[in-house]
């Protein structure tokens, strides 16, 4: 007997929050934790030794004879000259690791604290600005000596007289909200900074600071003395420092132990930034006894919440805790490091900090081959070249094509090798070292440089060529960082050296480990060796195969491999024998090179693929050849029917899934085949598939709300709240500014203002694009800017700088409007099409960097294509991309009224379509043209227009409006969850009462007025006020159009309009609904719906008639008081009738609001089926959809059949089940 089960898909998804949270433990009394008084340098008094932010520079020590400064209290101190400075000079400042501990409510921020310094000042910096504190190390000073020689952050206070000592100091207090400055003792001004929100203060400070680092022009001085303290100390106590002196500021040893070092420094976690801390580091701090001594016996160290085995070692005053973690470090782990102990007086404390370990890698060990088996010392290469002429592509994909032999141009076309073979008709040469420059000249860091191998080729020329190179390196177990060194050309020629480094038991093949790429080092306007390091760590000693793939473009070439010293930074080129700490490589291991995958596609771990993008591989002949018809495929563990073709040393594979609905498909992918000696390889392999091909708005600004985004992350000012950006930007409408409307009409815009030369300046776009194309960063993308450029400041105005470093991306040259980059990059296809000066423009960026295109559009014509560095580079981006920003100072004052990024490159028919630019802003997929969420507790706008009060902000609306939570008012969560709402009371009879509603729908349908449109509202009636509460008055006049009628739960207006046409949809009182009304009075449609479900039809007056919107709408608006209390989530306009099946995906109300992209209703699930048929035969076949399973027993274990539709089974089977699911 056979039992049939059918199974229906289901999922279940985790969602783990988990946050660690350590608190100080037993924190003593604030005290002096840093104390700096230059007689020795950056040495300190009391503390950890200061430490150059970047380099000494002109900064010098002495007495200040010297340098002819004045004496102090007539003697003669030991200073420190600190010059002039920017972030161009090799002096930036000093970075001061203060050891205070949190403070003002935080865990890990200083919310209070002292700074007291001594300053001298020359006539040369009188009425300049100087720098004095920057709490991080991008947005510059937040503390300075301000123009009118007062001190302050955001306001100035008392004077600094030129050729004189001052003693300077100020105490910040987030508790209380403010700071006070103090010169010579004398209270000079206090400042309103707020209080702290959520422990988190404006001016609060980690675990460092720095001096004298500014990001713009800081003028230079002198100082004698510095001093720190982890609390901010009263008038009186900085009354009683007085006047500045030779013998420095007052100090006395701290009362407790404090502390003089640690390993690792912490990083900031505000604003994380790369690291060089490595997976094997040693936690160490170092401490001295203040009045109290430490007891090393009562030292413990946890990390991450857990204890460690701590060593703890005094000698003389000073106690050194060492701790070694049990196992490697997580790349770019967080990490948070307690200590703890007690003092001799049986006092407990405690010191914490944060640090990020460094991105690396951990190679597999069961890829180590024991180093007794490498022979012959050295690297295989071998190089292939493409013609000069040749129409090639300068990415990856080109490489491997190329050093395959398969190589097309881009009409198609196979592209011939012309490299020189290696000799003896062997397929690679054997090299000694890697040091290549391609005319043997010595180049970047070692002077052995040497030819590439096959290059020039035989047209004798040494462009287009790339090169491969294989060896098993010799390394220890531990963690190693190696490097490669390339030629880069300036930014605007687009002509890097690029490569790629993989490690694996084939490292030739294509699922083998990338551990290195190519990045660009080299910032600026320069040409030269660019260096890339890479960390890895192994677990022990062996032979690692590794393989470098490197492309080249023209110009320049060169290629330097090497090791890097993890302490000394010392480069040693691999193998070279000469060295003893030169890590060895061998090119033979005594095995036989197998068969691998030369390509594979889609890529694996990749996301977002086209379902027209077929399952492709090519598998590769090495020492031993593939057996095709060996070679089997599952996808998603079901056999596949590949189609298999042979030519030369390849066999290519490839096979088209079927899609069997519309959302993110995944797909998990195993190919076995066979060699020529019978061993069989593996590769498995997965990636996703957007069946729906649906190009997203991933970010959208429209600055009606600052730098608030409609769509995505909000923008960030690059420098930070206090830096040049935020002083440079402005908000408005565009007659505020003086400039141009917008086809006629005032719109929102954003300012950004000329600072000239700041390599900080911009604005950070997390753009929301994931990587795709293929690549680790986001390749295929379009940006849209509406954009006017006044033609103030720089002749070259830069608008997008993609990898977030070094020069801009895209300018616009004012001298004859011209977009682009580089030499022809700027001029139009077309001469008369330019991006003119005064002029509102929009600017596409369609972008597809997987097939080297990159193509602008203004105003929705073709402008022209741009050189580009292909897949992964420089037009490629990581998760963030910098607008406006130029590192050498190439900007200019513009105008933005909104800016767009879209998951995918848009058509040149889209482009057409986008047009140019709009009061309305960037068109969207989405019909939505309006949508308020209230999440700022205002009228203000997520999309589209703020809202206003009709009777004005001082009327009874306003009186009548309040924002809060649903928790705040009272009443029941949206879905359960609390959410940012909009309270609107009963006021009884008012015409004027209500909110204006612009939605920025062009008239249509037909008519003169707005006939096709929809609204959606996530509304709560509480059922106070009238017994029939208005929604929107669509015509502005008169009585309102659509009402809830609290006696049943009626939704409409007029005689038989509130009855739904299912009884049980009904909008009950103190409950969540949203309810969705869809016009087409075009055709005399007027539908609605609640929660998704329908609800009827409404009369209405048809093509214009009253329910037909002009310019703009009253919201809640009736003409004789017919109105309630209600509290509204969110409204939503659209510029069209909403279907059924989409107002059925739109659901019940969600504490998030309304989305901005309208779902389409869930497709439903392919449903599995089985049925069984006996055969004349004795065999049954089974017809089924799904994954067919069978089991000796009816609850299983269920074991995966590898079968196809229709199967057959014998009938003679003992006892076994069957069945099918998702």
């Amino acid at each position: 007997m056979k039992i049939i089960q059918l199974f229906y898909k289901s999922s279940v998804f985790y969602a783990f929050n988990i946050v660690l949270l350590i608190s100080n433990l037993g924190l003593g009394k604030a005290d002096i934790t840093g104390q700096w008084n230059f007689t020795n340098g950056l040495q300190a008094e009391i503390g950890q030794d200061l430490e150059w932010n970047y380099e000494q520079g002109e900064a010098e020590f002495g007495k200040a004879s010297k340098f002819k400064v004045k004496t102090l209290n007539n003697e003669d101190p030991m200073v420190m000259s600190f010059p002039n400075s920017d972030p161009e000079t090799e002096f930036s400042g000093l970075d001061v690791y203060h050891g205070g501990e949190p403070n003002g409510g935080s865990d890990w921020l200083l919310n209070q604290y002292t700074l007291v310094m001594d300053l001298f000042y020359s006539v040369r910096s009188y009425n300049k600005p100087r720098a004095l504190i920057a709490l991080n190390d991008f947005e510059g000073a937040q503390f300075q000596v301000g123009t009118s020689n007062g001190i302050g952050s955001r306001s100035f206070h008392g004077k600094l007289r030129p050729n004189q000592w001052h003693r300077v100091a100020l105490t910040v207090d987030h508790v209380l909200g403010e700071a006070n400055y103090f010169v010579d003792g004398n209270l000079v001004g206090t400042e309103a900074i707020g209080k702290a929100t959520d422990d988190n203060g404006r001016l609060a400070m980690e675990d460092v600071f720095h001096l004298f680092n500014h990001s713009s022009e800081s003028f230079g001085g002198f100082i004698s003395s510095l001093q720190f303290r982890d609390e901010a100390v009263p008038a009186s106590v900085i009354e009683e420092l007085g006047q500045a002196n030779a013998a420095g500021i007052p100090s006395e040893p701290p009362s407790k132990p404090y502390l003089v070092s640690m390993t690792p420094k912490p990083t900031p976690f505000r604003r994380p930034v790369p690291t060089d801390i490595l997976p094997n580091t040693v936690i160490q701090s170092t401490w001295k006894d203040g009045k109290a001594a430490m007891r090393k016996d009562t030292v413990k160290l946890n990390l991450n919440g857990k204890p460690l085995d701590v060593s703890a070692k005094r000698s003389d005053d000073t106690v050194m805790i060492s701790a070694i973690p049990e196992n490697l470090l997580e790349p770019l782990g967080n990490y948070e490091v307690l200590v703890k102990f007690n003092d001799s007086n049986d006092e407990s404390h405690s010191k914490q900090w944060r640090f990020t370990v460094t991105n690396f890698q951990k190679i597999q060990s069961d890829i180590a081959l024991p180093i007794a088996s490498g022979r012959e010392p050295g690297f295989l290469v071998r190089s292939a070249q493409a013609t000069a002429e040749a129409a090639i592509r300068h990415d990856y994909n080109r490489a491997i094509h190329q050093l395959e032999d398969i190589l097309t141009d881009i009409e198609g076309n196979a592209v011939e090798n012309v490299a020189y073979p290696p000799e003896d008709g062997r397929e690679f040469d054997l090299i000694e070292l890697i040091d290549f420059q391609k005319e043997g000249s010595i180049f970047g860091h070692f002077e052995m440089d040497d030819y590439f191998p096959g290059i020039p080729g035989e047209e004798d020329h040494d462009t287009n060529f790339s090169t491969e190179v294989l060896a098993y390196l010799a390394l220890k177990a531990g963690t190693h960082r190696l490097g490669i060194t390339v030629h880069v050309a300036k930014p605007d020629q687009n002509d890097e050296d690029r490569f790629k480094v993989f490690v694996g038991g084939n490292a030739r093949d294509r699922f083998s480990q990338e551990i290195g790429s190519f990045e660009l080092t080299l910032l600026g306007f320069r040409e030269g060796p660019n260096d890339t390091t890479f960390d890895f760590t192994v677990e022990k000693d062996g032979l690692y195969p590794f393989r470098i793939i490197y492309w080249n473009k023209s110009r320049n070439a060169a290629l330097e491999f090497y090791s890097v010293d993890l302490e000394t930074g010392e480069r040693v080129l691999i193998n070279d024998t000469e060295n003893n700490d030169s890590i060895r490589a061998f090119s033979s291991v005594g095995q036989v090179r197998r068969p691998y995958v030369a390509m594979a596609s889609p890529p694996p771990n990749t996301s977002g693929n086209s379902k027209d993008t077929p399952i492709s591989i090519v598998l590769s002949d090495d020492e031993t050849k593939v057996d095709a018809s060996s070679i089997k495929m599952y996808v998603n563990r079901r056999r596949a029917k590949p189609s298999i073709t042979r030519a030369g040393r390849h066999t290519f594979v490839e096979h088209l899934p079927e899609h069997k609905s519309l959302s993110e498909l995944d797909y998990d992918v195993k190919l076995t085949f066979k060699d020529s000696t019978e061993t069989t390889l593996t590769r498995e392999w997965s990636f996703s598939v957007d069946a729906r091909d649906k190009m997203e708005i991933t970010g959208y600004w429209n600055f009606s709300s600052k730098l608030k985004a409609v769509i995505g992350s909000d923008l960030v000012y690059l420098d930070g709240e206090s830096g040049a950006t935020a002083s440079a930007t402005e908000f408005g409408i565009t007659t505020d500014f003086g400039v141009n409307d917008i086809s006629g009409k005032p719109a929102s815009v954003m300012k950004v203002g000329h600072v000239g030369s700041n390599a900080n300046f911009g604005y950070l776009m997390e753009h929301g694009v994931s990587a795709n194309g293929g690549g680790n960063r986001a390749n295929q993308y379009t940006i849209i800017f509406d954009v006017l450029f006044s033609g103030l400041g720089n002749g070259w105005a830069a608008v997008l700088n993609m990898d977030s470093q070094g020069d801009g991306d895209v300018f616009w040259r004012r001298g004859d409007g011209g977009l682009g980059q580089g030499g022809g990059g700027y001029e139009p296809d077309d001469p008369e099409l330019k991006v003119n000066q005064g002029q509102w423009h929009r600017v596409v960026l369609a972008v597809d960097l997987a097939k080297g295109v990159y193509e602008k559009y203004v105003d929705g014509q073709y402008h022209s294509t741009q050189d580009n560095a292909g897949l992964d580079g420089r037009q490629s981006m990581k998760p963030s991309a910098w607008l406006f920003n130029d590192n050498d100072g190439e900007n200019g004052e513009v105008y933005v009224a909104a800016i767009q990024v879209r998951n995918g490159k848009v058509s040149q028919e889209e482009a057409k379509a986008l047009g140019g630019a709009s009061a309305m802003g960037i068109p969207m997929p989405t019909p939505v043209r309006g949508l308020w969420n209230f999440d700022e507790g205002d009228l203000s706008a997520t999309l589209g227009q703020t809202l206003d009060y009709l009777d004005g902000a001082k009327g009874a609306t306003a009186g009548a409006t309040d924002f809060g939570t649903t928790e705040s008012f009272g009443i029941d969560g949206i879905d359960g969850k609390p959410a940012n709402i909009m309270k609107i009371g009963h006021v009884g009879s008012n015409q004027n009462f209500g909110y204006l509603m612009t939605h920025n729908i062009e008239p249509n349908g037909g008519g003169k007025q707005v006939n096709q449109f929809s609204l959606a509202f996530d509304l709560y009636f509480s059922g106070k006020g009238s017994g029939w509460a208005s929604l929107a008055n669509f015509d502005n006049k008169g009585d309102g159009d659509i009402f809830w009628r609290r006696g049943d739960g009626g939704l409409g207006q007029g005689g038989g309009g509130y009855e739904p046409d299912d009884p049980e949809v009904k909008i009950n009182t103190g409950q969540w609904h949203r309810i969705v009304l869809a016009f087409d009075l075009a055709a005399a449609s007027y539908k609605k719906y609640v929660d998704g479900l329908y609800h009827s039809s409404q009369s209405n007056g048809g093509l214009d008639g009253r329910q037909s919107m002009g310019p703009t709408t009253w919201l809640f608006n009736d003409n004789d008081g017919e109105n309630g209390e209600v509290y509204v989530g969110s409204i939503a306009v659209y510029e069209r009738e909403l279907t059924a099946e989409e107002a059925l995906a739109m659901g019940s109300p969600k504490s998030s609001g309304i989305p901005t992209n309208l779902e389409s209703a869930p497709d439903p699930e392919v449903i599995p089926t089985i049925s069984l048929t006996l055969q004349a035969d004795g065999l049954i076949t089974i017809e089924f959809k799904g994954n067919l399973q069978s089991s000796a027993n009816a609850n299983g274990p269920w074991k995966d059949i590898d079968a196809t539709n229709p199967a057959t089974i014998s009938g003679s089977e003992t006892r076994q089940f069957y069945r099918t699911r998702n």
